[in-house]
């Protein structure tokens, strides 16, 4: 295992634990979901790196790196489908393969049969989890046992730059969409080598390898850490329109509760502290009373 530190949300440092011979992440709880596009993108870099190293199957005996405690299966359900990551019994944190937190993350879609098609007549079938070639009648590979797939580059570039700060770069050129492997913006074959872009438009496309979707979406990288540092402007506008199209709203919101306030008052809600004024025998009698509960029990 090895110890990466990316960039989080807010400024925070995320540690992540990475077997690059197993091809598995370890996340200590929601570590996942604080990664900022950049720390994102850096991991991708980690994993395509990983991918050169030969597979080595996780011992059936492996225990949670923190407190080397039994691990358990755990089946969960994301908004692109199912997941599975192996978790520490006492929730210290889960692993999961390279594939398996592509997957949950959404950038994964299915191999059609005309993607595998295509793929093997050009020798481009690899395994998404490991790196190793997939045969062409291999419904999983043979190395680590994960379901063959392709990475969309336009969701991945969408997932890397939620605000849109990158928005102009080339990758964005088309909306994510699942179907086969050809153009998604001009419907031109795939050309030769599946490159990440189409030779007719310059639109992104789907990729069969981790490696090209890294290469794809690495030139968003100094965007990105611009933006980290300063709002991109349009962005910047794009904010202001959202927080103008709020003020309405919250003035709005500020004037009910004005109205309840007043409501309350002009209903007595202070009449008891008035009645209190102008009678104040009523508290000499509250006085004497507690001054007398007092002295029976600790007196």
């Amino acid at each position: 295992m090895r110890r990466l530190t990316l960039d989080g949300h807010y400024g925070q440092r995320v540690e992540i634990d990475l077997c690059a011979p197993c091809h598995l992440v370890w996340f200590d709880t929601v570590e996942s979901v604080r990664l900022t596009g950049t720390g994102l993108l850096a991991l991708l870099g980690e994993m395509t790196e990983a991918q050169r190293q030969a597979h080595h199957v996780l011992d059936p005996d492996a225990r949670c790196p923190r407190c080397a405690g039994a691990l358990k299966p755990i089946h969960n359900r994301s908004r692109w489908g199912p997941t599975l990551q192996l978790e520490c019994r006492r929730r210290h944190g889960a692993y999961q393969t390279f594939a398996q937190f592509l997957s949950e993350k959404g950038l994964v879609r299915p191999l059609s049969s005309a993607d595998r098609a295509a793929l093997t007549r050009r020798g481009s079938l690899h395994c998404l989890n490991c790196g190793a070639a997939v045969g062409p009648s291999d419904a999983r590979c043979t190395y680590c046992d994960a379901s063959p797939g392709m990475v969309d580059v336009a969701r991945l570039a969408a997932a890397l730059d939620p605000e849109g700060a990158t928005e102009g770069h080339a990758v964005h050129g088309v909306a994510a969409r699942h179907v086969a492997l050809e153009c998604l913006a001009c419907g031109a074959p795939l050309p030769p080598g599946v490159s990440a872009q189409c030779e007719q438009c310059g639109a992104t496309l789907a990729v069969a390898q981790l490696s090209q979707a890294h290469r794809a979406v690495s030139a968003l990288e100094d965007a990105l850490r611009s933006h980290a540092r300063s709002p991109a402007p349009h962005v910047r506008a794009r904010r202001l329109l959202q927080l103008e199209g709020d003020v309405s709203r919250r003035r709005e919101f500020a004037r009910q509760m004005q109205a309840e306030a007043d409501a309350v008052d002009e209903s007595g809600g202070g009449a008891f502290w008035d009645d209190l004024r102008e009678r104040p025998w009523t508290v000499a009698a509250a006085a004497a009373l507690l001054l007398f509960v007092w002295w029976l029990f600790y007196a």
